[in-house]
């Protein structure tokens, strides 16, 4: 079974010869908000799903006729008179609910109701009742959160790219994936998961007091999903996160979760340890054993965030969770704290350097749910990173200003492989190895072409 990253650090887009470029322009120029890739706003695939059961609208009307076929012959009189009466005792009753209908509206225009004054010119604020003391197992939580949440960051990525404008190209940075991270010690290092970074030229470290710090990417285990980034801690009262232990932990224990959930800072969630030592396979075929399953909610964002005991020490990472529905199901996975003990110190020490051996393209991709809302299939090229091989290749990105030449490519196949999404493209490259020479089919201004890419290492 599949498990979907908790990150999304994936972007999409658009055709440049297909109806949809002219909304991909103006989109462009009236640019949607994003929350970890999700608009505010729905698309219209999503809105086709959508049924509303109306509550409310006028009356059905009530229409009466001779049935074919049933009589021959009209009403006789008694059955006339019965059914003028029927319609008497309707009209009365019409009467009756229009007669309250005004009553009810002459009485907004002043007058008292029914109901007595409406208005009460002594009216005060109700007392406020004492509340209860918490419970030794809420304040233990409490507690426990007190102690970590300020330890807990954001994470975001992005990458710079040109804007043509008038006929001049002025550098912009475009936002790309958020997750979570947490402190490691005062010397500035954050600790996060490598998926949450690993697309990114540009990493943004925000602080629990809302600060944003331009971060550096110091190198990555790709096999564990780990990551260290580096942030200058002059001047910063870093709290690094306590840690606690893995190999003594036990299903049914009571666990916590903080992280940014679709961007939301510094959100709690509880839960226990559903179970140990669990193998999972991610969406970028990655396989990991050793993984700590939980039911704590864990939704998009969460990803690098920490798992903690009721002590407040760190017990794991939250990394994946498995779901039809990229939110929480009550299925998350952390990597042990054991682990990260065991990587992070040798990251630091610069024993692991960010090359992890996986094997990409060099490019940045747009968000799925973008291409899918305007009826196009791939993965369109929001970025061509300089020095890969997708550049080297020649393939183009998306060029956000130049309205006269929209020039980028969309992805349709590797090796022959039809790619859909970016998550078919991932997993993909997940086959092959840095290094290794793939034909890539890519449609551009209507055309589709194949060329081969060399590809590279992820960085």
């Amino acid at each position: 079974m599949r498990f979907s990253r908790t990150a999304r650090a994936r972007l999409t887009s658009i055709e440049a010869s297909s109806p949809a470029s002219s909304r991909l322009r103006s989109a462009i120029e009236s640019p949607r908000l994003l929350i970890n890739g999700i608009s505010l706003g729905e698309a219209p695939a999503q809105a086709a799903r959508r049924r509303v059961c109306p509550l409310g609208g006028s009356l059905p009307s009530l229409e009466m006729d001779y049935i074919e076929g049933m009589t021959s012959q009209p009403p006789s009189r008694d059955a006339d008179r019965l059914f003028r009466g029927q319609f008497l005792l309707l009209g009365l009753l019409v009467l009756g609910i229009a007669g309250n209908g005004w009553l009810i509206f002459s009485s907004h225009g002043g007058r008292d109701g029914p109901v007595g004054p409406l208005h009460d010119a002594g009216a005060e604020p109700r007392p406020v009742q004492a509340s209860l003391e918490a419970t030794p197992a809420e304040e233990r939580t409490m507690r426990a959160f007190d102690m970590a949440h300020r330890s807990v960051v954001g994470v975001s990525t992005g990458a710079l790219a040109a804007v043509r404008r008038n006929g001049h190209q002025f550098p912009v940075r475009i936002p790309h994936g958020t997750g979570s991270g947490f402190i490691w010690d005062a010397g500035g290092w954050i600790v996060t998961n490598w998926h949450v970074v690993q697309e990114g030229t540009l990493v943004w470290v925000t602080l629990a007091n809302g600060e944003v710090h331009e971060g550096v990417l110091v190198g990555a285990s790709g096999a564990d999903d780990l990551a260290v980034i580096k942030i200058n801690p002059s001047g910063l009262d870093l709290e690094p996160l306590a840690l606690g232990s893995s190999h003594d932990l036990r299903i049914g224990q009571s666990v916590l979760a903080i992280g940014n959930p679709f961007g939301l800072k510094g959100s709690l969630s509880k839960g226990v340890i559903s179970g140990l030592n669990r193998p999972i396979d991610t969406d970028q075929g990655l396989h990991m054993d050793g993984m700590i399953q939980t039911d704590a909610a864990i939704n998009p964002g969460n990803s690098g965030g920490a798992l903690l005991d009721l002590s407040g020490r760190l017990i794991g990472i939250n990394t994946a969770i498995h779901s039809q529905t990229n939110g929480s199901s009550g299925v998350g996975f952390a990597v042990p704290v054991d682990l990260i003990n065991e990587i992070v110190p040798l990251i630091i020490a610069g024993e692991m350097p960010v090359d992890t051996g996986r094997a990409v393209l060099g490019i940045l991709m747009l968000e799925d749910p973008v291409t899918t809302s305007l009826g196009l299939v791939g993965v369109i090229v929001n970025a061509v990173l300089p020095g890969g091989g997708a550049e080297q290749a020649g393939l183009k990105s998306l060029e956000q200003g130049d309205q006269d030449d929209p020039n980028f490519d969309r992805i349709t196949a590797l090796e022959g492989e039809a790619i859909r999404s970016s998550k078919d493209l991932l997993k993909a490259l997940g086959q092959h190895q840095p290094g290794e020479q793939v034909e890539v089919t890519f449609v551009r201004a209507g055309e589709t072409r194949t060329v081969p890419v060399t590809l590279g290492s992820a960085r």
